[in-house]
């Protein structure tokens, strides 16, 4: 079964992934985005790599989910000098989310954590996908603004993912985005 498991994530980071975001998003630039087909610099430890599936997916063959039994999904971690070469304002994290007619009290959070650790969370915002999502069991893109803490320094990480919060069936996540908002 290791086997097959090293087989399709081997399989899943030599492929590469793209999205696009529907044509009346904002204008923006994309700094980091995935479909989960390929995972390389994407926040993939050992509990979260159980979330990458091919059960659901909005485009490709995988996504990654939340559930009883998974509580984050994969997401993003990095330094905030490593995302944008120049300062980021605001940036705005997008996904396409699948979720169930009941019980999928699920958030796409944008956590920026203080450059030492073990200090506080300088942001963290969860998008209410139960608020976001129209439709329930149809893919859906949603997003999320959020603007740079004055406290955040370049070496202030940023961290993007699903969080479960209680919901009782599976969600999905694909197709994610961070990208630079440009001011209007």
């Amino acid at each position: 079964m290791l086997k097959y498991v090293s087989a399709a994530l081997l399989l899943a980071l030599s492929a590469a992934g793209c999205s696009k975001k529907p044509a009346d998003a904002a204008d923006t630039s994309t700094l980091a985005a995935t479909s989960f087909e390929n995972l390389d610099g994407w926040l993939a430890d050992s509990p979260a790599l159980a979330t990458l599936t091919r059960d659901k997916a909005h485009t490709g063959r995988y996504s990654t989910m939340v559930g009883p039994s998974h509580e984050f999904s994969l997401g993003y971690s990095n330094a905030l000098s490593r995302l944008a070469p120049e300062w980021p304002a605001r940036l705005t994290v997008g996904a396409w989310v699948l979720l169930p007619p009941e019980h999928g009290a699920a958030k796409l959070v944008t956590q920026i954590k203080g450059a030492t650790p073990g200090t506080p969370d300088l942001l963290w915002e969860g998008l209410d996908l139960t608020q976001a999502v129209k439709i329930a069991g149809k893919w859906q893109y949603v997003e999320q603004t959020i603007t740079m803490p004055e406290a955040a320094k370049p070496t202030s990480k940023i961290l993007v993912y699903l969080w479960r919060a209680d919901s009782k069936q599976p969600v999905y996540l694909d197709d994610l985005s961070i990208s630079l908002t440009k001011d209007q």
